[in-house]
């Protein structure tokens, strides 16, 4: 991980807590999931910490797809529970290329504890 990465996970992480809410993609079909550019055979999920930050995403192939929020604290207690039993990555505050840090639910589990990222 870079310092890049690590500044960024460090603001998406004091943005949510801030707002108290994650954001997601959401269609009639299901929620955005990508393949990841990192891990073989692994499945990304990106979530952004503003609504316009993942509304730029609703465009072309995602174009059906709407911003959606979800609860920070249901976020912690069941999104990542839930994605750590699937195995599926995170890929917070991604920008308009789709790239950025793709992190293990339960190290974003972690990084939510941590006093040093504490407002």
């Amino acid at each position: 991980m870079t310092t890049s990465d690590i500044e960024n996970l460090s603001d998406f992480i004091s943005a949510s807590r801030s707002k108290g809410e994650i954001w997601g993609l959401h269609c009639k079909d299901g929620w955005v999931i990508c393949d990841s550019a990192i891990y073989e055979d692994t499945d990304v999920m990106p979530f952004w910490s503003s609504r316009n930050a993942a509304a730029v995403h609703c465009v072309d192939e995602w174009e059906d797809f709407a911003p959606v929020s979800i609860p920070l604290q249901t976020f912690i207690e069941e999104w990542l529970v839930d994605l750590a039993r699937d195995d599926v990555m995170l890929g917070p505050d991604w920008g308009k290329e789709l790239s950025g840090e793709e992190v293990a639910p339960v190290d974003l589990a972690t990084k939510y504890q941590d006093p040093a990222l504490l407002n």
